[in-house]
């Protein structure tokens, strides 16, 4: 019996957390997503005013990364250990949160107390160190990475290379790793044979922290996407599941590089993606055709000139 089953709530009429209550955004977010995209994060979007928004109607990219949501109660940790460096966790993750960088030795001197790291086992980075890293407040706590871990540790074969810890137990310390390896160099890709998967996992992805849901099996290939061509993407994006993680306001997961490259995107809602992507591919088109046409003439008004030049000064010196 369903009403028998019935028990009442009592909610107390303050609230007795004694956990601080965290800001919409970090401080250290840009302008944009401090005046405006902290508002509608916090349910305030209505007292916005229309001189607050872009005049084109355009959001920035890269915002997802300020979000910090901070939903999930367990998150993994790594053994370096027990880790064989595969990359599949990193390639798995549905919200690029698991991410592996090598790096010079050097720069763990400044390095946060307990951040992880390991010799590396690919012999084209010989004397290099290696580092799975996992952002606490980004994580949705799908297991993933866990499931799809192939390594065992030799003492307890129960547990891999990744195992699921309580997040805020190690929240704190772990957002501190996380800053610090986010500050490590990108791997040069013109160093990596990507057609190996323990390669592609050193590739920064451009699509990161999407509304998708926990588990997702979409978004690890549209992340891959972004880590292999999104310097150079262009998006025409159709109304789906895909729009809504793709660009779920107020934030965006498309990203961008620390050269400012990263995909361009945008939705066109209903039936016409077809029109819409032909558009965006008929507009690059003309804008390659003018530079061309541009640089074209440059060249050829060059040369005439330094030939006019090279023909007067002949004759001059011949007189």
């Amino acid at each position: 019996n369903a009403l028998s089953n019935l028990h009442e709530v009592k909610i107390p009429s303050k609230a007795n957390s004694k956990l601080p209550k965290h800001l919409s955004v970090p401080v250290e977010a840009p302008e944009f997503v401090q005046k405006v995209t902290a508002k509608i994060i916090a349910g305030e979007g209505d007292d916005l005013p229309v001189s607050a928004f872009s005049v084109d109607g355009t959001f920035p990219s890269g915002t997802t990364q300020w979000e910090k949501r901070n939903i999930a109660q367990e998150i993994p940790a790594w053994d370096p250990d027990t880790c064989i460096q595969c990359g599949k966790c990193v390639m798995t993750c549905p919200h690029a949160v698991i991410r592996a960088k090598v790096y010079d030795p050097k720069l763990l001197s400044s390095a946060p107390e307990n951040f992880k790291f390991a010799e590396v086992k690919n012999p084209q980075f010989k004397g290099m160190k290696y580092t799975i890293q996992i952002s606490p407040e980004d994580c949705t706590s799908c297991n993933l990475c866990v499931v799809n871990c192939p390594a065992k540790n030799k003492a307890n074969p129960k547990l891999k290379a990744l195992n699921m810890v309580s997040q805020p137990l190690v929240r704190e310390q772990e957002s501190k790793n996380w800053k610090f390896f986010l500050g490590i160099p990108e791997v040069n890709r013109k160093e990596l044979k990507l057609s190996a998967v323990r390669n592609v996992q050193f590739l920064q992805p451009l699509f990161e922290f999407s509304g998708a849901c926990a588990g997702c099996g979409e978004t690890p290939y549209v992340k891959l996407l972004s880590q292999l061509f999104g310097d150079r993407a262009v998006i025409a994006n159709a109304t789906g599941y895909s729009s809504i993680y793709g660009g779920n306001l107020p934030t965006t997961p498309w990203t961008f590089n620390k050269e400012g490259k990263g995909p361009a995107w945008s939705n066109s809602l209903f039936e016409d993606n077809a029109e819409f992507g032909f558009g965006m591919r008929n507009g690059k088109r003309t804008s390659f055709s003018r530079i061309i046409n541009k640089i074209t003439l440059s060249i050829i008004i060059g040369l005439f000139t330094d030939n006019l030049y090279r023909i007067f000064v002949s004759s001059h010196s011949s007189i």
